[in-house]
Order: structure tokens, then sequence, then C-alpha cells
């Protein structure tokens, strides 16, 4: 909540842990700030979800002030103090200065500084290099206050000086205009596009983060068509969704993207989309997603045009190939895709509708951790272990699926005793 006090200053609610760090900081002779994204989202009339801080006092003079509270040193080298307050983590830096940076992603050296000012200069946008304390208001160096007035993402001071330090950071300018929904200003966007060729020294985890956020924002549709360039970068197949003839596929990507549900396997489906599987499972594979998601993913894109029926009979194989949460969330992609392009959904609607249907019905049962059955149960009724029990459970959730047995412990164990150990048996005689 904002308020003004009796000179007209901006005023923040933020949480008493917070004020108490800076309380200390401050009677301990240091200046303290809150900054960053924080400071951002306050003026934005957001709660933030963390609250960093900025201080005068060196790290050994943190580990004093705060020498009663229990806190974690893990970025220490760098400035960063993590001091825990009523229960909750707050990190602290020493202003500093950063020195070359020689990876295009972190500063060989750092030197602290006892100027705000100098600190605020390192930060990557405008709107991410303001500070703010209660009795002081809000420090704003760079005009980052003009800039969320203006919805605009700018550069603090030489754009190219600052992709070069961070290549991350253009990755970062996208994901800011995607989430916040704001323009990128040309000489920030110039610049973007000229530094891209450094993302290629960037992990693959990183920009897989990056390019996480940047899907699930509200903006992401129009970053996709005007930034195609700069994610080909990192994803060398979309290199094609550059070019002129193209653009138009690309539009329609980008409006069925806007109508998606915002989830990350939901939105990762749609991007990959326009590949084809195996250059869609190179970039995936590429992206190093947790197995989990690469899997579901690769999966809804294998089913994206797979037929599915209006009746509860015909909508089985829908749901036997994909299971109950996942054949969901394809029946509204493909709602929404329909959409996108203005065309008729009802047949989709219907399927969803005889999916939701038999779930209710039977319950869902999409993965094998869902049977009423487990390993141990098959191993008991002679099943080898390995490869055959991971092939039976899979042929037992399969069969659940389609409506051939109920999943019920009995129920299951007789499917496997008439029809996995009699195949077993048949095809050890043979």
């Amino acid at each position: 909540m904002e308020t003004k006090n009796t000179n007209g200053m901006r005023r923040f609610t933020i949480p008493f842990a917070a004020e108490k760090i800076l309380s200390l900081l401050n009677g301990a002779g240091y200046e303290a700030f809150l900054v960053g994204g924080c400071v951002r989202d306050l003026l934005r009339g957001v709660t933030p979800n963390d609250y960093d801080m900025t201080t005068s006092a060196t790290p050994d003079e943190m580990r004093r002030v705060f020498a009663d509270c229990r806190t974690i040193e893990t970025g220490i080298r760098h400035g960063t103090l993590t001091v825990l307050m009523d229960g909750a983590p707050y990190e602290i830096t020493t202003y500093r200065v950063d020195g070359a940076y020689a990876d295009n992603r972190h500063p060989t050296e750092v030197r602290f500084t006892a100027n705000l000012r100098e600190d605020a200069a390192r930060r990557d946008f405008t709107v991410n290099a303001m500070a703010y304390h209660p009795a002081l208001g809000v420090q704003d160096f760079f005009g980052g206050q003009d800039d969320l007035a203006a919805r605009r993402l700018r550069a603090v001071g030489d754009p190219r000086g600052r992709f070069e330090e961070d290549a991350l950071r253009i990755l970062r300018a996208l994901r800011f205009a995607s989430t916040l929904g704001y323009s990128i200003e040309k000489e920030t966007a110039d610049a973007a596009r000229e530094k891209a060729p450094l993302l290629k020294n960037i992990s693959a985890e990183r920009v897989r983060e990056e390019l996480t956020k940047l899907l699930l924002g509200e903006n992401a549709a129009a970053i996709l068509t005007d930034f195609a360039d700069i994610l080909a970068t990192v994803l060398p197949k979309w290199q094609r969704y550059t070019l002129a003839d193209e653009k138009s596929i690309l539009t329609t990507l980008a409006a069925w993207l806007a109508v998606s549900p915002a989830q990350p396997v939901a939105r990762y489906t749609v991007f990959f989309s326009l590949l084809p599987p195996a250059e869609a499972q190179a970039e995936i594979d590429g992206l190093r997603f947790d197995h989990r998601t690469r899997d579901r993913v690769v999966k809804l894109l294998s089913h994206l045009n797979a037929p599915c029926g209006k009746t509860a009979d015909t909508a089985r194989p829908f749901l036997a190939g994909l299971g109950g949460q996942d054949a969901l969330l394809l029946l509204d992609l493909r709602i929404a895709a329909c959409r996108a392009r203005g065309a008729d959904s009802t047949e989709e609607e219907a399927t969803k509708a005889a999916v939701a249907a038999l779930l209710a019905e039977e319950g869902e049962c999409s993965s094998v951790a869902d049977l009423a059955v487990g390993g141990r149960d098959l191993l008991a009724l002679g099943l080898a272990a390995g490869k055959p029990l991971g092939l039976a459970l899979r042929a037992l959730l399969a069969a659940v699926v389609a409506g051939e047995t109920k999943n019920e412990k009995q129920a299951l164990l007789a499917y496997v005793k008439k029809h996995i150990l009699t195949a077993n048996s048949k095809g050890d005689k043979e």
C-alpha cells in the first residue's frame, strides 16, 4: 500500500522484518535501501515476491550487525549476505562496482563502494535501478520512474556495454517486456539485436529459465513476433521464422500462444509446434528440461493432431495415449488454436466433455503411480523384475484408461493373470 507523508514523499508498506533490517543497519551507522525489482513493483502497486537490499556496510560489517541472526554466506565473495528474519530470507548486498566481465556473464572482480549511485549504475535497466527507504523515499538516478510511467524498458547507460557485460540481460529484456507488458526502448532493442550472438556463451539452463518466464508473460505473443531474430540465436531451428515470408506463420502462432493456458508445458507445446517433431525434440533437449517436463511436451506435440472422438467410447484411445491430465490440457490447446484462427471448436469441446465424463466416472488414472497395484504385487504373481515389470505396469495403465479393466486391485491382478502372464507363458514355450 502506498501513502504520502507530510512533505509529499511516497511511502510504501513493507514487511516489518525488512524495516527491522534497514533499522539495524542504519542504527549501526550504515546506509541501507530496498533495491531492484521490489522497488519497481512497489511503484507499480504490485506486492513484491521478495525484498532485496543494498547497503554501504561491507560484508564484515554486515556480519557484525547481524551477529545475533541466522545468516547464509553463499554470495559473500561478491558482497551478498542472506539474513533470515521472521522466517523469511532477505538478501543484502554491499554497494559495489563490477570489474571486467570475462565471459559475458560474470564479473572477474567486484569493488565495494560507499556510493549508492555507483551501485545503481551497474544494474541492467532503469526500472530495476531504483532504491527505496521509508524515511528517504525513492532514489532514482536514471529516470526509472519516468520509464515506468511510459511502460518502457531502457538499459542503464550504454545498452551495448550492459549486454557485453552480461549477455543474459538480452533475454531478461525480452522477459521483462513480456511479463510487464512494456515496450523496449529503440536503442536498447537495437543493442540487444546487435549483441544477441553473445547469448551463445550463456548456459542452456539460464536460457531456459528466461524463456519460460517470457512465454508465460502477458506480452509473450508480441515479443515472439518482434524478436524472433534474437530467439533464433539460442534456438537455431527458429532461424527460418525470421524470414519475411514466414512472418504470417509466426503471427498465427503468436495468436494461439496468447489464448493458450498460462502454464509452462502448454506454452512450450505451442512454441515448438511449428517445428518438425525431430527438430522440436532437438531444441527441447538442448534446453535441458527436467525429464518430466521434456516427456510431457514431446508427448503433447506428438498428439497435437491425433484424432479424437466425441463420445466416451471413441474418446478412450485419445485418453489412453495421453492420460487424464494431459488429455484435458491438449484439448484446451486445440480449443485455443481454433479460437486463434476463428475456427469452430465444437468437436474439441465435445471430446473434452467426453474425457471429463470418463474421468469423473472412473477416476483419473494418468500415470503408473495412480494404479491400485504396485511392482511388489506383480512380482508376487511371478513377473520378473526389471523391464518385464515396467512393461506390465504400463500395459495395466493403458488397459485402465481404455476401459478394459477397473482400477481396483483384484481386477488389475486378474487382468495380469489373464492377459500378461498368459502371454508371457506362451512366449516362453515358443
